[in-house]
């Protein structure tokens, strides 16, 4: 009996799970951060630190927003975490709530142990154990935004057309073109393939440089 005391089921709601929860906030914050990166570099604008801040944080609200609709992020499936109100998702005002107070609670829960940004929202996470039937039912919203990781990681990898058109134009870009060996075989191939895209969307730029590089016609002939 005394040592039921001590269970999860006794303590203060923002208490359970405390390092499980602020190790799966921090990676989403991160994730967020990476989303923002690369829908930044999808749509190929000037990549400042404001746009990029930008980026992360609208992201990190959204990602908020559909953590409170269903209770589940990426890495809240991963830690086995799904945050609950009254037995239910917190919905999306709460997830909204929580992206403004989730940075607080990662800087002051270490010290604190506690978590009262959740404590004012009233959300508390609840434990379900990885591919049980509940866990399986939460798969669409991770495998949602694994997906979109997947695809950032892809659009931080590959050049945009500017990097592309940009590289082509300068001597390296010429060692590609030209079948002379480049620094980076698969900058070339990559930037070839994007420049080509670009031209066959009508890119006048992206048209001309083209057609001044082997290496692409050659690609065309295939």
């Amino acid at each position: 009996m005394g040592d039921a005391l001590f269970s999860s089921e006794f303590e203060p709601a923002d208490t359970r799970y405390l390092w499980r929860l602020w190790f799966a906030d921090l990676l989403d914050l991160a994730t967020s951060a990476l989303l923002g990166w690369g829908a930044v570099r999808a749509v190929d604008v000037d990549r400042t630190p404001g746009a990029l801040v930008m980026a992360g944080v609208v992201t990190w609200l959204l990602l908020s927003v559909a953590g409170g609709l269903s209770g589940w992020t990426l890495w809240r499936g991963v830690v086995g975490l799904r945050l609950m109100t009254d037995g239910s998702a917190p919905g999306p005002a709460r997830g909204a709530g929580r992206a403004f107070l989730v940075p607080v609670d990662l800087a002051t829960s270490p010290f604190l142990q506690r978590r009262y940004g959740d404590r004012l929202l009233k959300v508390q996470p609840e434990a379900v154990a990885p591919f049980s039937k509940k866990w399986q039912r939460g798969l669409g919203w991770q495998g949602f935004w694994l997906v979109m990781v997947l695809a950032s990681v892809w659009c931080v990898v590959m050049p945009t057309k500017r990097e592309a058109l940009s590289y082509l134009k300068k001597l390296d870009g010429w060692r590609c073109c030209h079948a002379r060996t480049p620094p980076s075989p698969f900058k070339c191939s990559t930037s070839v393939s994007r420049a080509m895209s670009a031209a066959e969307g009508g890119d006048v730029q992206a048209q001309a440089i083209v057609a001044d590089c082997p290496r692409a016609s050659a690609e065309k002939g295939r």
